[in-house]
């Protein structure tokens, strides 16, 4: 009896994953002849399928020498769908993904409302905290199970805002499946350091962003105002300084942003009509400049705290990423190899192999959202000003023509250079 075997992605085939209530990847399946019931495998031999789709072999063939008997009975593990790829996450670290997203939910939980709020977000803290959900929507890989909860937050925008508890009954919802049983960030991210696993688990998230913004620019569709290198610097700046807790952190990414910090004010300058595929990684090696230079302050804070001059050594290993990761990245003078160094932050935050392009839509919003828009206004308020003036003054000028009786002067010479001779 022949056995047909079939691969179905389910990123493309949403729905007989759902009917088939498939959860992860690999999953494999059996249905036997004229029957819609499916019968998950936990163990691939040629024993147990043949028992699931209801055949009998003729013979045990043996195996072959290239395969490894106990891998073959081993039982599959399978990753979930909307979780990167295994290799993805053995290429990134899947310590980082699970740190960014416990940074994530913690930051929804503890940041977004004072702790005891009992009010919904006011208008601007609203749309500065709708922004950053649209563009983690838009830029994060788009086989991450994180976006189970994005998904939810923004469909269910208008009440995630209206009070405290109805995010947190959302977050509440997906705890399970976003972060499962890790409960701690990793002792990679937290260093044994009280407090510490929360931010470095949200410059994980950060990062990601930033590889997003290079990878998947050409996936949104309708509107593509929020799809900048500058729109997305802004649209991080107002989150930091609206809802990170650390009020030393804030004050620092927000003066250095405002002040152009790293020349982003030209870095993040693109054409509207086709910008150039190089510009697109500039906000990854910003981020990448900003994050090493903080790294540098803690440093130089701790030198002061102790009152020590701390080696040129030291500096260094505060430096991200250090030689022995990527030898690479920096020549013997110690400058960065961006095209080395934008390889290996993708590398270590993007998941590996091909991905699911996956397109997304975003909705025109009525209210302007990046810098170039302040510009644009402050030019419209210009025109507004000075159009506004002109009219005040031509008004002023024809009230005095008017009190003065000139306008007479002016219609008696008119009708006399025009009476008949």
């Amino acid at each position: 009896m022949e056995v047909n075997f079939h691969a179905v992605s389910c990123s493309v085939h949403h729905w007989v994953c759902m009917q088939n209530n498939i959860k992860g990847f690999p999953t494999i399946v059996a249905f036997k002849a004229d029957s819609a019931e499916p019968q998950k495998l936990k163990r691939i031999t040629a024993e147990t399928v043949a028992e699931a789709v209801g055949v009998r072999l003729l013979a045990h063939a043996p195996l072959s020498n290239s395969v490894d008997e106990d891998e073959g009975d081993a039982e599959i593990r399978p990753v979930d769908i909307l979780g990167a790829s295994l290799n993805g996450l053995a290429r990134t670290r899947e310590t980082v993904y699970k740190d960014a997203a416990l940074s994530f939910t913690y930051a929804l939980r503890t940041g977004i409302y004072p702790k005891h709020s009992h009010h919904p977000l006011e208008e601007t803290r609203r749309d500065i905290f709708s922004d950053w959900i649209d563009l983690l929507y838009w830029t994060l890989p788009p086989t991450w199970i994180l976006h189970t909860l994005i998904n939810d937050l923004r469909i269910n925008m208008d009440s995630v805002v209206a009070s405290k508890e109805n995010l947190l009954e959302i977050v509440d919802k997906h705890q399970e499946v976003v972060n499962g049983n890790h409960l701690k960030w990793s002792d990679q991210c937290a260093k044994g350091v009280e407090g510490a696993g929360y931010p470095c688990g949200l410059w994980s998230l950060f990062h990601i962003v930033s590889i997003g913004v290079m990878e998947r620019h050409k996936a949104v569709l309708g509107s593509r105002e929020e799809v900048s290198t500058r729109h997305v610097a802004f649209t991080l700046r107002n989150y930091i300084d609206n809802f990170f807790a650390c009020e030393a952190c804030r004050q620092y990414f927000v003066d250095m942003y405002d002040s152009c910090g790293f020349d982003h004010c030209k870095r993040f300058r693109q054409s509207m009509q086709l910008p150039s595929e190089e510009s697109w990684g500039q906000f990854a090696l910003w981020l990448f400049e900003v994050h090493n230079d903080i790294n540098m302050k803690l440093i130089e804070a701790e030198s002061k705290r102790e009152g020590k001059d701390f080696s040129k050594l030291k500096f260094d290993l505060a430096l991200w990423p250090p030689p022995e990761e990527c030898p690479e990245c920096r020549d013997e003078h110690g400058k960065w190899d961006n095209e080395v160094v934008l390889k290996h932050l993708k590398k270590s935050y993007w998941p590996a192999g091909v991905q699911n392009f996956r397109f997304v839509v975003l909705k025109k919003k009525d209210r302007v959202q990046d810098e170039r828009s302040s510009w644009s206004g402050l030019f419209e308020n210009v025109v507004y000003i000075v159009g506004m003036t002109g009219f005040i003054i031509w008004c002023m000028k024809k009230q005095y023509i008017s009190l003065t009786g000139r306008h007479k002067k002016y219609e008696g010479d008119y009708y006399y250079d025009n009476a008949a001779p």
